[in-house]
Formats: structure tokens, sequence, C-alpha cells
């Protein structure tokens, strides 16, 4: 069987789908109707309620984020020290460190912008998760958007993380960098 609203597949004499918790009413067989447990004024067809991402699953499909962008900045830097020939006690390890930072933070900038304005809408991290960015009304956002995302980030962090914490406690399980770019972090 297919849940109608969610499209996960649950056992026949399933009471609930799996995906999105909607009751069944009667046996589950074809041509069953299906209601939300939530909301009982939902009708069949109508769109489903959104699902925001909280606290928990965002911070996990960040690190996961910022592992991978480690490990690919790390990588280029061994691979250029090791290309160059470089001296472990050189002046040159200085200037190594110092373009690591910068193209770290470029790439950063860039992985985030890009891949959360594409038509995947999340992170590789987010998508592992199984989350996405959209603007307010669901829809895909703007590379602008996403751009103002990343940068609005600092305000997150100019609040010692408080900004951050924040998708735990708000109605839409937004971060202040959303509130300010006028995004949503939702699953699916």
């Amino acid at each position: 069987m297919i849940c109608h609203r969610c499209g996960k597949i649950f056992q026949e004499g399933s009471q609930f789908c799996p995906g999105c918790g909607l009751e069944l009413v009667g046996t589950a067989s074809q041509g069953d109707h299906i209601r939300p447990i939530s909301d009982p004024s939902m009708q069949p067809g109508s769109p489903p309620p959104v699902l925001y991402a909280g606290f928990w699953r965002r911070f996990v499909a960040f690190l996961i984020d910022r592992f991978l962008l480690g490990f690919v900045n790390v990588f280029l830097c061994i691979f250029y020290f090791f290309l160059s020939g470089m001296n472990w006690n050189s002046e040159e390890l200085l200037t190594l460190s110092l373009t690591s930072v910068v193209f770290g933070f470029l790439l950063k900038w860039l992985y985030f912008t890009l891949l959360e304005s594409s038509v995947f809408q999340a992170t590789l991290g987010k998508t592992f998760i199984g989350i996405r960015v959209t603007d307010e009304q669901g829809r895909r956002i703007s590379i602008l958007k996403a751009n103002a995302r990343y940068w609005a980030k600092i305000l997150s962090v100019l609040t010692l993380g408080v900004g951050f914490l924040m998708a735990g406690f708000t109605r839409r399980k937004q971060a202040l960098h959303d509130f300010v770019a006028g995004t949503l972090v939702v699953l699916g």
C-alpha cells in the first residue's frame, strides 16, 4: 500500500502510515480513506502539512558538511604541499596555512550558497539527513537568498550561538539567519 499523502509504502493491515503518521480508517485496503492524526479536518487530496527540520537534524547535517569540507581542504593542502616540495620549517608553510584558511572560507561559502540554491535545495549533509532549504512559500531559494542566508549566519555566531539554537524553539524551527533571509528548513 502507498500513502496518498507522503508516498511512503506501508503494509496492509497497518493503522498508521510510517512516513507521515496518517491514521487509516477501517481496514487497510486499496480504497481506504486516510485521515491525519494531527488535523482531522484535512480533506483527502489537500496538500500535506509542512514538517520543519529542528535543531538536532540541522546540527547533524552541519557536522557532516563540516567534515566533508574539512576533508577536501586538508586533502588539497597536503596534495599541494607534496607537489611543491615545501619544507616543514619554511616560511612557505605559513603561506600554505593562510592559503588554506582563505580557500576553506571560499569553499564553504560557495558550497552552501550554490547547493542550497540548486535543484537539490540542500548541501550533501542536508541531503543525507533528508532536509532541504526553501523560501517561506516552500519554493526553491534563489542564489541571492542563499547568499543572504549564508552571510546572515554571522548574526547567529555573534549571538554566541543563540541564533542557531532558535531552530529548536521557534514555531517554524527557524534559526536567526533563516528569519533574516526569509527561509525555512523542511523535511523531505
